[in-house]
């Protein structure tokens, strides 16, 4: 799974490794925090060495996890800032499937990321209360950002076409459809996908605006590169549509 922080990546990762046959690693590249697969022995080395040892050999490491799964299908993800060769060795070899799963809201997905960064936070399980904080915005902060995202996901897919490989494209707003999850799952080569409960729920609203502290500046933002649409994320093609006799408010 190529994807970015803040992308819904935990929630589809969750989902996939919920299927039969399937065992789906966390941030096993993480450049802080090496996360093991369950089904790895307990390291003997501290995180420290653990991550010198997967730094000086990546693709040996790989190899490792993949020795280690017990099940016929092996997956895991790869974020902005993970070891390089790791994803040019997977766009490179045709064992490999790809899963390429972006946010289009880019202001939903900035605000996910802050709000996690100040409450520390990084999962939002169901019935946990927790209120998120309201989030400074800078304008110059966020359009820079927005850049490097952009130019992300654009080499992403620029790297993966010019090698001839074939990608299964899934928005965050596809993970609130079941459809849409079992297609990501066939995608993979599981042939029968089982339903799974979604166990995560969202970081706050999803009216963007009341998550700031300068609702006004958001808004005039979002104006200037044409994408008021982010104003709000829960509209989308799969929602349910309101029928033609509800009340609307004038």
């Amino acid at each position: 799974m190529l994807a970015h922080a803040r992308s819904g990546s935990t929630m589809l990762m969750e989902f996939l490794n919920d299927q039969p046959d399937t065992s789906f690693a966390h941030e096993i590249f993480h450049r802080e925090k090496l996360h093991l697969p369950p089904f790895m022995a307990k390291p003997t080395q501290d995180q420290a060495a653990l991550r010198t040892r997967r730094d000086r050999d990546p693709r040996g490491f790989l190899a490792e996890a993949i020795a280690a799964c017990p099940t016929r299908i092996f997956g895991f993800k790869w974020f902005r800032g993970h070891d390089a060769t790791i994803r040019d060795h997977v766009v490179a070899d045709p064992s490999w499937r790809v899963i390429l799963l972006y946010r289009e809201n880019f202001l939903a997905l900035f605000a996910s990321q802050r709000t996690a960064r100040l409450t520390g936070r990084y999962i939002q399980r169901a019935g946990e209360p927790a209120p998120p904080p309201t989030l400074p915005f800078a304008p110059e902060e966020f359009l820079h950002e927005y850049e490097l995202y952009r130019r992300f996901y654009a080499g992403l897919v620029a790297q993966c076409d010019q090698a001839g490989k074939a990608i299964h494209l899934v928005e965050y707003q596809h993970l609130s459809n079941p459809a849409l999850l079992r297609n990501a799952a066939r995608a993979i080569g599981i042939v029968a996908p089982v339903a799974a409960a979604p166990r995560m729920v969202k970081q706050g609203t999803t009216r963007m605006l009341e998550r700031f502290d300068r609702p006004e500046i958001v808004r005039a933002t979002l104006e200037h590169i044409n994408r008021l649409h982010w104003l709000v994320e829960e509209d989308h093609f799969f929602a349910t549509a309101p029928s033609a006799s509800a009340s609307v408010p004038v």
